[in-house]
């Protein structure tokens, strides 16, 4: 019985275990970047023979406990090399991991090196020579605090270099065994062996098609270069062993080739297209694998009889100002499967999740990858009616400039003109408390008719003027989507004329219920802050890239009465968001202060508005935190207490990095009772909530503490048509 080591490229171990197991190995454990597993040699020589999602595969040779970083020689001179290769062999050594002292690879390597020497001196007087380019054998090293494991590597090559690319000069390719795991992901075997047809209309340079053929074939990817491999230069290597199973791959590619359904590329590339076809006559395919040069938009004219599978990579826009243009692939993408592939299955691969939603195909799932070190998402979908809906989240230049263009008759339809109407009443209510306060950012209308399910806020912003924030209340699922698009539209068109703001500077988002990462998670790449002035302080505001501004508008008389308490004094905000409550409590003239949350995004945003205002950072301090985990390491031994805490947590949370969920009805006793903790004799504790239907429990803290409900106080008046979009209680202390 024989020890392995396969790896894996990151976040692909899993799909490796099935793969192995599948395979014939045993005691198969999954690590981080790889696998080990049990087996007859047989076993080993499959996996090089037969894995598709495999980088090395390694054959334990020895594992022991270091004692000292000297023992690494020792250790190593006692394996008997003469039974892997002899003095007139050539070797090379790689080395992973650190210990015992020991932190560089190359110093690692080199010890390795010492020992093998040291062997072969003393058994035979001479010594083989180390060639680090073409090697016959290869040794690899990895050390795990005190732990040793010395291997032989049975390749001597990274197994997603199938063959078919060798010579190519390819631009960031989609590495193949990455492209691998994702078909599997996506059904292909199953889909393959009922006969589907495998499409990629921006196909690139050809490997998922390729992957596709040799998993339809069963073709071995190891097979092309199973000669080359460095176990037939191992003295242990089993050479007929060997050929019988590549006689074996052989044979079930044969048979597989005449089952193989219809594989499809398109690209618009045809330098691209250049590439591919030289790709797939190398890997055997180019009289089964069809492309042709044409866009997304014109692949309906090229469609099979057999539904089947969609894979691709579209394009995702790697620098700023990119993502604007790549958009489109993504609306033609999805166009083009609901109106051509319905009834298909599809799997698209992005390194930006957020244009995935530009599809406008609800995905059944998704799944993390990684292509090198960028990490990506695979997006599932079935091409079936009830999963299509509107892209989610389009931005002014996406929506309401195609609603000016397209629908130039809906300005002037009855409808249109009706919620004109309601939103210049609306303006009129407000217009003397809007200057009377210097109101720079309001909400001027709410869903006041409940057909137009609508947030619409007015910023007017230092740098650019005024800009609009719409914001669509997912409909329920018993509203007419067609219906609530219509009606979407007819307010847009409305909007421009009525409000006297260009058109580009309408923003358009979708708002739903948050959960988990949700809320903090990038809508847009444009990166753009404006600044708009409220409560004397500067906030920066971003309208694009999330699903919130960076100031809760509702909160604007909680900010000012927060404010209003800190003067002179110290402040803690808990879930400070983008910190805009302490940066009004400093520009107020609060002494210090500490502001916590978990997201580094909001945080370096906070920064910005410190920024902005000259905060002195040494007294005003910001900290990456889990708030939960900080409160209960604070409670139980404060180093110090606050005059002022702010805390506005959300009202659910089952973010990754937490190690629970935050359910705010649920732990909210608990919560406060840690934060009062902290809260100076005389001091004041402001928590808020926008969770309509909380009930705070007086009861629990009727023995020590005062609570004052100031809700209606801190209502501002464009939010009085909806009261219950937050709640607010003040806690102090009960005198004795």
């Amino acid at each position: 019985m024989c020890r392995f080591f396969a790896t894996a490229p990151k976040g692909l171990s899993e799909i490796l275990r099935d793969e192995l197991i599948a395979l014939g190995a045993t005691q198969v454990k999954v690590q981080p970047t790889g696998a080990t597993f049990e087996g007859q040699l047989d076993v080993g020589y499959k996996v090089c023979l037969w894995s598709r999602i495999a980088n090395r595969v390694y054959l334990i040779l020895k594992e022991t406990q270091l004692d000292n970083q000297e023992a690494l020689s020792t250790e190593v001179q006692q394996v008997d090399w003469n039974q892997h290769f002899d003095a007139e062999s050539t070797f090379a050594v790689s080395f992973t991991g650190q210990g015992v002292g020991i932190t560089h690879s190359h110093y690692g390597a080199l010890k390795i090196k010492d020992g093998i020497v040291d062997y072969f001196r003393e058994h035979f007087n001479k010594r083989p020579s180390v060639d680090v380019d073409y090697p016959d054998v290869q040794i690899h090293g990895h050390l795990n605090r005190n732990q040793l494991t010395l291997s032989l590597d049975l390749v001597g090559y990274s197994l997603h270099q199938r063959g078919y690319r060798e010579g190519q000069q390819v631009k960031a390719p989609l590495k193949e065994n990455v492209a691998a795991a994702i078909l599997m992901r996506a059904r292909w075997p199953e889909i393959a062996a009922a006969g589907g047809t495998f499409y990629d209309p921006m196909c690139g340079s050809g490997t998922f098609l390729i992957e596709a053929a040799m998993m339809a074939s069963d073709c071995a990817p190891g097979l092309a270069k199973a000669r080359s491999m460095a176990l037939n230069r191992w003295l242990g290597h089993d050479d007929d062993l060997w050929k019988s199973l590549i006689e074996q791959a052989h044979q079930r590619e044969s048979n597989g080739l005449d089952k193989l359904p219809l594989i499809l590329g398109s690209d618009v590339s045809h330098k691209s297209l250049d590439i591919a076809q030289q790709a797939i006559q190398n890997a055997g395919y180019a009289d089964v694998i069809e492309i042709k040069q044409m866009s997304v938009s014109q692949a309906s004219k090229w469609r099979s009889a057999n539904k089947g599978l969609i894979v691709t990579n579209p394009p995702y826009g790697e620098r700023l100002g990119e993502v604007e243009t790549v958009k489109k692939d993504y609306i033609e993408l999805g166009d083009l499967l609901k109106k051509q592939f319905a009834g298909w299955e599809a799997a698209v691969l992005t390194c930006n999740a957020e244009l995935g939603k530009y599809m406008g195909i609800k995905a059944l799932r998704s799944h993390d990858f990684y292509n090198g070190a960028l990490a990506c998402k695979l997006f599932r979908f079935k091409v079936e009616e009830s999963y299509f809906r509107r892209p989610a989240l389009q931005t002014t230049q996406d929506l309401a400039a195609q609603v000016q263009l397209l629908h130039p008759e809906l300005a002037d339809s009855d409808n249109a003109k009706m919620f004109a109407n309601r939103l210049k009443k609306n303006l009129k209510n407000l217009k003397s408390w809007i200057k009377q306060q210097d109101i720079q950012a309001y909400r001027i209308y709410d869903a006041d008719i409940p057909e137009y399910a609508l947030a619409i806020d007015v910023y007017h912003t230092v740098e650019t003027g005024t800009w609009v924030l719409v914001a669509e209340y997912a409909a329920p699922k018993t509203v007419n989507p067609t219906k609530a698009r219509h009606r979407l539209y007819e307010a847009l068109s409305a909007l421009p004329e009525t409000l006297q703001v260009p058109v580009e500077r309408i923003v358009f988002k979708v708002r739903s219920q948050q959960k988990g990462d949700s809320q903090y998670e990038k809508q847009d790449q444009q990166g753009k802050r404006l600044t708009i002035i409220e409560n004397q302080a500067k906030l920066k505001v971003n309208f694009t890239d999330y699903l919130d501004s960076g100031v809760f508008l509702d909160h604007r008389m909680v900010r000012q009465k927060v404010a209003q308490l800190s003067r002179d004094k110290t402040l803690l905000n808990l879930f400070c968001y983008t910190a805009t409550a302490t940066t009004e409590a400093a520009v107020a003239g609060c002494q210090s202060s500490l502001s916590v949350d978990m997201s580094k995004t909001y945080l370096d945003w906070a920064k910005e508005n410190f920024k902005a205002n000259q905060i002195d950072v040494w007294k005003h301090k910001l900290q990456q935190a889990n708030v939960i985990e900080w409160l209960e390491q604070q409670a139980e031994k404060p180093q110090q207490k606050f005059d002022v805490i702010f805390i506005d947590p959300p009202s659910f949370s089952n973010s990754k990095r937490m190690k629970g969920t935050l359910d705010i009805q649920r732990d909210h006793v608990d919560l406060l009772k840690m934060a009062l903790k902290l809260l100076s004799d005389k001091g004041r504790l402001i928590f808020s909530t926008n969770l309509r239907k909380f009930k705070l429990s007086n009861e629990a803290f009727a023995d020590l503490w005062e609570i004052k409900d100031i809700t209606r106080e801190t209502m501002p008046k464009d939010f009085l048509r909806n009261q219950k979009i937050h709640q607010v209680w003040e806690f102090s202390l009960k005198e004795t």
